[in-house]
Order: C-alpha cells, then sequence, then structure tokens
C-alpha cells in the first residue's frame, strides 16, 4: 500500500488518541482524518458520563490519567488528525443525495469526505455499515473494516 489519506470512524478515532493504533489501519506516511460527525460523536461520548458504549468502556480500561489526557486530546485534536469541514462538503453532499444516496447524515458526511479527500474509509469492526460500504463501492471508493 502506498501512502495516501485514511478516513476513520469515531471508534478508530479514539484508539489513535489513546495511542493504541491498529497496525494495519494505515499505511506508512499516510495521513489521518475523521469527520465532523464522528469526531461529535465521540467528544458526546467522552463528555457525558451516563453513556456506556464501547468507547466508554476502553476508556474505564485504562488509567485516569490517560483518560484525561484522551479526553484533553478530543477537545483539542493533535495536528496530525485531519477534521473535514462541512464548508468543503455541504455541496458534495447534497449532490450525493440528489444522484440517489439514501444514507444517513453520518455515512452521508464520510462518503463525501473519502471523495472529496481521495481517502480509504476505515471502520472499527465492529461499526460495519452496509449501507455506507455499498455506496462506497458504487462511487469506487474502497471502504476497509479494521479489527479493534
Amino acid at each position: 500500500m502506498s501512502a495516501g489519506v485514511v478516513l476513520v470512524d469515531d471508534h478508530l478515532l479514539l484508539r489513535l488518541l489513546l495511542d493504541d493504533e491498529p497496525p494495519e489501519l494505515r499505511p506508512e506516511g499516510a495521513a489521518m482524518f475523521t469527520t465532523g460527525l464522528w469526531y461529535h460523536r465521540l467528544c458526546r461520548a467522552l463528555r457525558d458520563q451516563t453513556v456506556t458504549g464501547a468507547m466508554s468502556k476502553s476508556l474505564g480500561n485504562v488509567d485516569a490519567h490517560i483518560a484525561s489526557e484522551v479526553v484533553r486530546s478530543a477537545v483539542e485534536l493533535p495536528p496530525s488528525i485531519g477534521l473535514t469541514s462541512l464548508r468543503s462538503l455541504g455541496w458534495r453532499m447534497a449532490d450525493l443525495v440528489a444522484s440517489g444516496a439514501r444514507l444517513n447524515l453520518l455515512s452521508l458526511e464520510a462518503l463525501a469526505a473519502a471523495e472529496h479527500l481521495g481517502a480509504e474509509i476505515c471502520l472499527a469492526t465492529g461499526d460495519d455499515n452496509p449501507p455506507l460500504r455499498q455506496a462506497a463501492d458504487h462511487r469506487g471508493l474502497a471502504l476497509r473494516l479494521v479489527s479493534g
């Protein structure tokens, strides 16, 4: 695999912030990006202590100091992780809907971001999304599940 751009979902973003990047996630030299909604979903999971799910369980398994560092990293994403803006994606998302894409907003943003960035979409295995996978395949975009 050659260097490129990898677009990660919220679960993989958390793994990056935990300094627990799956070895198969990115080719050497690849740039890492996420979407605004995946970023928001991670922030919401980290912020709301009443939410219990895979992400909060991941943080529950680490030292309190590491957990607070992850939250700090989420508040101000490291410069090594790019964040796509709806300023760049809004019209592309509208085009996708106009051309027949029937996806939820999260998936629609991911598809538009992958096209905009020329990125491979990487989802945590537990986040397999058949409609997004099918839409990415239809548009000639790479989508890969990454085990956790």
